[in-house]
């Protein structure tokens, strides 16, 4: 059962709303209008890509990239919402130069009460790293949008600055939309997701969210010998479900949030 006001961390314009801190500078298309009037000017800015994202899709396939911000209307089409955002700067490369983000696991689970949230963020995850060596120039999907998870994590230099500051940028997201009541609980029953969120670190090591997937790949030992998520699952399932023997295993409590009862 999903869990009520999930759209909140789904609907990039939503999230946008909750924690425009956490995230780039955002500007809304609506129906191939900007929202509020609101619109990015070509004035002053860093040659750096564009991105005209459809708010309430993931996967990269709804991602448009072009070079400048007056382009980005034209590749909005009629009746679609969109975000729009410019390239953070000074982006953290591999070592080889190519573009990578972090793919950040998180399990949310509401008690009986229908108002107690706790919040696990996972200490492995993902990169999902570029083929090419990244260049501001270079306008194509596979040199700006990161997509695949390519390798796992822990081994990452950055990896232990980074993972602390994303536990608790989604620690904030989620408190925010339990204080807000955005996040809604059902009387009686337990509720829990598994969702991943997208995070892209700087040279300053800062890290910038971007997008929840509420939906995330999650592979089996079958799929992946070395890229499978079944040790995760299962020690979510232990935390959800307590039982003799069982692990929280890599899940790090990140906090417990206390909003109102449902009605």
């Amino acid at each position: 059962m999903y869990i009520k006001g999930r759209v909140w961390l789904e609907d990039k314009t939503k999230m946008f709303e909750l924690v425009p801190d956490l995230m780039p500078e955002t500007y809304v298309i609506n129906d191939c209008q900007w929202v509020d009037g609101k619109d990015p000017s070509d004035h002053g800015r860093p040659d750096l890509p564009w991105f005209v994202k459809e708010a309430d899709r993931n996967w990269g396939t709804s991602v448009h990239v072009c070079a400048k911000a007056s382009q980005c209307m034209e590749l909005a089409k009629p009746g679609a919402l969109y975000v729009v955002q410019q390239h953070i700067k000074d982006p953290l490369l591999m070592d080889d130069g190519r573009k990578c983000h972090i793919k950040f696991y998180v399990m949310l689970m509401c008690l009986e009460d229908g108002r107690t949230w706790k919040l696990y963020t996972f200490k492995d995850g993902y990169l999902s790293i570029s083929p090419h060596v990244w260049s501001a120039d270079d306008l194509s999907k596979e040199t700006q949008v990161t997509i695949i998870r390519t390798e796992r994590i822990q081994g990452w230099k950055p990896w232990p600055e980074a993972y602390p500051k994303c536990k608790a940028g989604v620690a904030e997201v989620i408190r925010r939309g339990v204080a807000q009541g955005k996040l809604e609980g059902r009387l009686g029953k337990r509720q829990f997701e598994i969702l991943s969120a997208d995070f892209i670190v700087d040279t300053r090591g800062d890290v910038w969210l971007f997008e929840f997937n509420m939906s995330p790949v999650l592979k089996d030992a079958h799929d992946s010998q070395e890229t499978n998520d079944a040790d995760m699952i299962m020690h979510a399932l232990d935390i959800v479900v307590p039982r003799e023997g069982g692990s929280p295993g890599l899940w790090d409590f990140a906090g417990e949030f206390v909003g109102e009862a449902p009605a």
